[in-house]
């Protein structure tokens, strides 16, 4: 068997897939891996067919090693108590990194107080708190707080951070009250190797902070140190759209620069070949401790030990075997990497320039070396990253094609001299600071390179996640064109005449048939945390939208949820036009994601209150409307729309003279509607409260319906008896954040609701929901289970 790490790093990374995609338990997979070891054994005079049970004996070690690593965490574990207010003392395992007003770190449980019960407790557990103090690696804390499960993915597609946090062996956090305390009792001696490179961190980052207060500081940290938790969303997302973003995340570039700064300084004072590659080998380790062992450093840093490994041994380096190497040792550590998007990215990068980039450079043999090195790399990497930025980003970078000619030669100044900066700045002060000020206008040309190629029209395209088959295909043409370039695949015009148009119309009619409109109503309650977003699809395919979802107001943290997770839930149903944008109020957990729907989608018409309010999203919307030419049209009783396919929208509320002189007036004045498909009929009722029910009871609408989206997040200012006698609904939908500060849904609404005979569903237990009907009869499909939560 030809390079045979290869064959084992993806059988194993296969299994965990059929792990993942099977319902095959812990004994079917121990079961098929005896059975393959056995063949092996019996077939080992048959080289040929001993080898396929072998590869096929790896792949049942891989899905049994998913079920192990994906068990329930056990009785003993922190994770068991989550879901109640503890105690929680335990030991400081990963530095703090600050995100945004919180200051985020990983503790070993040790000890939880329950319910005045003290109980010994193992496991790592994600710290959210707001108390500030100087912690460290190793420091004994005690902290209050809630322990709950990290949250799953919300709607369907959508980054789940509870299987990020699984990948690090964290299953539970802790997130403490404002005002909480956090109590520092001792320090345990942990690794010394650990400790001093996290103390290098701390101390790095902390000059950094000094001496480049702001975005720039928090540009380089990120850069360096792999510590982004303080750069501004808004900044984030302009290297995004410029093709930037791998800017940010330390990677084989970092790990590269390391080690080969330590080999040339090794052959400058005239150390042995070995010495060397010892020193360079100890450095990258350091410096991968330091960096935080995220899966792209991790990658780069395995693959580094192996070829300097190699030059020890005098082993000539192969890149592929390294390369698969890494994807081993990370995968045995971790089999949910796997499906993480830097893991894939990192890993797919990598590939590009061993395999594509190579390809390309020895055709533009009329640029110079360093030129065309550069633009092979560039286009290389950007042309083998697309498919997986468009599986889980839903948009691709068209900018980064040129963005990055002009800025990794930036970044390949800025890393070097950042370090130097930083490790003379964290011993001698005074000397950083000078350096620092000589560094700082190129992390503003960086920063300014990546501003000026995010604004290019068409910088970043949202697209419509492809499915596994159209991936598939994409890296399939790609592996053939190499070949083609290399001259080991001949492809003769006749073929091209026809694969080419065939695998086009192929990938357009994946996509088109997976776009086409159902032949139902699907109405989609999107999982936004304590706020409102549903989307309605007709069976003519016309979409309405109600609200966007967005922060409570008074707490913004600057976190856009249009961008983070409306807009990538849209473009995963296959949504690209909204036809009707309705804005039930201006609140800011309404509308504050329809600024970025507004920006980013054709709108046909939008339909508004009409009630003013000063929160900071809704006058941005209506300048957005205004600037790009939508229609815009007040809501008030009467009003009809034909979505087409037989679906028929009417406005119920708020009608002429608005509502005034309460405290309430924003909701009280939220649109009301009423949509209806043949015998199935749906109420959408905003934030309306008490006074408007009896309102709506009063004139005499027909108010029956089907399903109810249940009034201001379930709260006891709505949904009261009369008014749900009258709705009758069989389905009651409440869109509402898990452990918002308002305690909704209230129990007295949900004990109304239940009364009422209505099956109730919640966005913070269920995730999204969606509601199907042909008209006659009703479908709910829930992103996840109301246990999963």
């Amino acid at each position: 068997m030809h390079r045979p790490i290869i064959w084992i790093a993806a059988a194993f990374a296969a299994g965990i897939m059929l792990g993942k995609a099977t319902t095959v338990g812990l004994y079917g997979w121990m079961l098929a891996g005896a059975l393959c070891a056995a063949a092996a054994a019996l077939l080992h005079v048959r080289r040929h067919s001993a080898s396929i049970a072998i590869v096929a004996a790896v792949a049942a070690a891989g899905g049994l090693w998913y079920q192990i690593n994906t068990l329930p965490p056990g009785a003993g574990s922190a994770a068991a108590s989550a879901g109640h207010e503890v105690t929680l003392t335990g030991t400081v395992v990963r530095p703090p990194a600050s995100s945004r007003d919180r200051l985020r770190f990983v503790v070993r449980a040790e000890q939880l107080i329950v319910r005045s019960q003290s109980r010994r407790a193992t496991g790592l557990i994600l710290v959210s708190t707001r108390a500030r103090a100087p912690l460290h690696y190793g420091d004994i804390i005690t902290l209050r707080g809630r322990l709950v499960r990290p949250p799953p993915a919300g709607n369907p597609g959508e980054f789940s951070y509870r299987d990020y946090l699984a990948a690090q062996g964290i299953h539970a956090q802790l997130v403490s009250r404002p005002g909480a305390d956090l109590r520092i009792s001792g320090r345990r001696r942990l690794n010394p190797i650990v400790a001093a490179a996290h103390a290098t961190r701390v101390r790095m980052a902390a000059f950094f902070r000094r001496a480049m207060p702001g975005t720039p500081g928090a540009l380089l940290t990120s850069l360096l140190l792999g510590d982004d938790g303080a750069v501004p969303d808004e900044v984030r997302e302009t290297f995004r759209s410029a093709g930037l973003l791998h800017v940010l995340v330390v990677s084989g570039a970092q790990v590269g620069l390391v080690a080969g700064t330590m080999l040339w300084l090794a052959r400058a004072v005239g150390l042995a070949h070995p010495a060397g590659a010892a020193g360079a080998a100890g450095a990258v380790a350091f410096f991968a401790l330091m960096a935080g062992w995220a899966p792209s450093v991790a990658r780069a840093t395995i693959m580094a030990l192996t070829g300097l490994v190699a030059v020890l041994i005098g082993r000539d380096r192969d890149l592929y075997a390294a390369l698969a190497a890494a994807a081993v040792a990370l995968l045995v550590t971790s089999p949910l990497l796997l499906f993480d998007a830097g893991f894939q990215l990192s890993f797919a990068a990598t590939w590009s320039l061993i395999y594509v980039a190579p390809a390309l450079a020895d055709r533009m043999t009329r640029l110079p070396y360093v030129v065309r090195t550069l633009v092979a790399m560039t286009v290389a990497a950007q042309l083998t990253v697309m498919p997986i930025l468009a599986v889980h980003f839903a948009q691709v970078s068209l900018a980064g094609f040129v963005a990055n000619l002009v800025v990794v030669p930036l970044v390949g100044v800025l890393v070097p001299a950042g370090f130097l900066c930083g490790i003379i700045g964290a011993a001698a002060a005074p000397v950083g600071m000078i350096l620092a000020s000589l560094l700082a206008p190129l992390v503003g040309a960086v920063a300014l390179a990546a501003a000026w190629f995010a604004r290019l029209p068409a910088a970043t395209l949202g697209v419509t996640p492809p499915s596994f088959v159209t991936v598939g295909v994409c890296y399939v043409v790609l592996v053939v064109v190499v070949e083609s370039l290399r001259g080991r695949v001949r492809l003769r015009p006749a073929l091209l005449r026809i694969a080419v148009p065939g695998a086009v119309a192929m990938l357009v009619w994946i996509q088109v048939a997976s776009a086409l409109a159902p032949a139902r109503l699907v109405m989609t309650f999107l999982d936004v945390g304590q706020g409102d977003a549903i989307v309605i699809r007709a069976p003519s395919g016309r979409v309405m939208m109600i609200d966007g979802g967005g922060e409570i107001e008074g707490r913004e943290t600057g976190y856009d949820i249009g961008l983070r997770r409306v807009i990538p839930a849209l473009r995963r149903m296959r949504i690209h036009q909204i036809d009707v944008l309705v804005l039930s109020h201006p609140h800011e957990d309404h509308a504050g994601g329809l600024v970025a729907v507004a920006e980013n989608f054709r709108v046909g018409v939008m339909l508004d209150s009409g009630y003013p309010h000063p929160a900071p999203s809704y006058p941005r919307l209506l300048r957005i409307i205004d600037a790009r030419g939508i229609p815009y049209r007040l809501a008030r009783r009467g009003m009809r729309l034909d979505l087409g396919g037989g679906v028929q929208v009417l406005v119920l509320h708020p009608e002429e003279p608005l509502i005034s002189g309460s405290s309430a007036d924003v909701n009280l004045n939220s649109i009301v509607l009423r949509v209806t498909y043949g015998r199935v009929s749906a109420l959408f009722t905003g934030d309306i409260e008490g006074l408007v029910e009896t309102g709506l009871l009063a004139r005499g609408d027909e108010l029956r319906s089907t399903m109810l989206k249940v009034a201001h997040h379930g709260s006891r200012t709505s949904s009261r008896p009369e008014f749900l006698e009258a709705v009758a609904p069989q389905l009651a939908l409440i869109s509402v954040g898990a452990w918002n500060p308002f305690g909704h849904p209230h129990p007295i609404t949900l004990d109304a609701l239940a009364a009422a005979g209505a099956r109730i569903y919640r966005t913070d237990r269920h995730g999204a929901i969606t509601v199907e009907s042909d008209g006659q009869s009703v479908w709910v499909h829930t992103t996840r289970d109301a246990g999963d939560h």
